[in-house]
């Protein structure tokens, strides 16, 4: 009888996360092991984790299933096992360690896997997917139910007012909003699935970003072959997958460790003949300004179709804080010539909302920008992520910590912004589709 493992991942909008899960399940079916589901966590002969502690609120989640996992291992004495990889290892092994006493190791040592299960079949021999169904980005946890969070409910309430406002906005018109994942999150939905080939383009990033323990996890810079990279898209394009997904930490930064640049990475795939766009994800304002910049000709395509920019902030204060020197108004002007010359081109932008310090004079700075985006090209979106002090960030050490009740409140402000705009697209689209309006 096949021994039997269960994989479980509580973070799935990381698609590096996703990828590397289910990287993990072609090397446990390689060695002759079953895949299981969560109902079988207490009788499975292995249970892997993997856990992101990109945000405290990841880290609470993955430390809560560590110890969900072990009650449920805890009566059986066969000595089952218990991995704990992903990023959180190298983030918070102490932590770790404090309640978890098998193996745990980071996504730079995967091959201790191989250790682990008596590998016939190497992981590092396993090569990461280029396809991912869109019924398999899903997630796979336990939990412990008699515990609460206070997040946790903080979140589910922000969620119910989400949901409040979106229905108000949506039956002014006596319509609600419909199929959510494509209407809200379009850039998520399209960056894996049934109809998107994925490349990870390279791994770890060259940035010193002051509040970000992701680069603790992947390290320094290590960029693909650019002819592995065009082959993997051509195979992708020939076998009719209508997206190129382009994946990594920080895609702007391709190929500075192999003297080579994203631009030129972008000019080579966009000669690639077919009917397909690319997907970026993602890159930061300063990179994008280069980009555009200096490979103006690469966006008038109309391949580029979707793009992740990580804005974070628009006050000059806080953006030198982070550590992310970037010129706003050039950004503005890239992002205008941009759309002049690729109106389908859009992006899904990330914002950090209650940075140490930020007054409400910044916070109103980052609103008229997400306004002034919406308004430059009404496919674009954007999401605001509150503020984590992590550990072992100079961010957190940062005096003026804002109050996590005022953080949640301009998180819902930016998120009216966003329903608004949404409820103004929609209704345009109605009233196309009814031939109200032309356009």
């Amino acid at each position: 009888m096949k021994k039997k493992a269960v994989l479980l991942i509580d973070f799935i909008g990381c698609p590096r996360n996703m990828l590397l899960k289910l990287r993990f399940e072609d090397y446990l079916k390689a060695n002759g092991w079953d895949i299981g589901s969560t109902e079988e966590v207490a009788s499975a002969d292995l249970v892997a984790h993997l856990g992101c502690g990109l945000m405290n609120k990841n880290r609470r989640e993955t430390l809560r299933i560590i110890e969900a996992v072990n009650k449920h291992l805890a009566p059986r004495t066969d000595d089952p096992i218990f991995v704990v990889t992903g990023c959180i290892p190298s983030q918070y092994r102490a932590d770790i360690e404090e309640i978890h006493s098998g193996p745990a190791f980071g996504v730079r040592e995967i091959e201790k896997f191989d250790e682990v299960i008596n590998a016939t079949t190497s992981i590092l021999d396993i090569p990461t997917r280029t396809r991912v169904r869109t019924r398999e980005r899903v997630m796979s946890i336990v939990r412990d139910k008699r515990r609460i969070d206070v997040v946790r409910v903080a979140s589910i309430i922000r969620k119910v007012i989400h949901w409040c406002i979106s229905g108000y906005y949506g039956t002014i018109n006596g319509t609600l909003f419909t199929d959510v994942n494509r209407g809200v999150y379009p850039f998520d939905y399209y960056q894996m699935g049934d109809d998107t080939w994925c490349i990870i383009t390279s791994e770890g990033c060259l940035g010193k970003c002051s509040y970000c323990v992701g680069r603790i996890a992947k390290g320094r810079l290590r960029s693909k072959p650019i002819k592995e990279i065009v082959e993997s898209a051509r195979q992708g394009v020939k076998q009719g997958y209508k997206w190129i997904s382009l994946i990594a930490e920080d895609n702007g930064v391709y190929g500075r460790d192999i003297d080579l640049d994203f631009g030129t990475l972008i000019r080579e795939l966009i000669a690639i003949e077919g009917d397909f766009g690319l997907l970026i994800d993602s890159m930061n304002p300063k990179d994008m300004i280069e980009l555009c910049d200096e490979y103006p000709d690469v966006f008038s395509t109309g391949k580029i179709k979707r793009l992740c920019l990580a804005v974070q902030h628009v006050s000059p204060r806080i953006i030198k804080s982070m550590n992310r020197d970037y010129d706003l108004e050039r950004l503005k002007r890239c992002l205008e010539v941009i759309t002049d010359v690729s109106p389908s081109f859009y992006m899904d932008v990330h914002f950090i909302i209650g940075y140490p310090g930020e007054t409400r004079e910044e916070f109103r700075q980052l609103k008229e920008f997400a306004e002034w985006l919406l308004e430059l090209n009404p496919l674009h979106s954007f999401k605001p992520f509150a503020f984590s002090a992590s550990k072992g960030t100079k961010a957190a050490q940062l005096p003026d910590q804002i109050p996590t009740a005022i953080t949640l409140g301009r998180i819902l402000e930016m998120d009216v912004i966003c329903l608004k705009h949404r409820y103004k697209k929609d209704r345009r689209q109605r009233q196309l589709d009814l031939g109200e309006i032309t356009t």
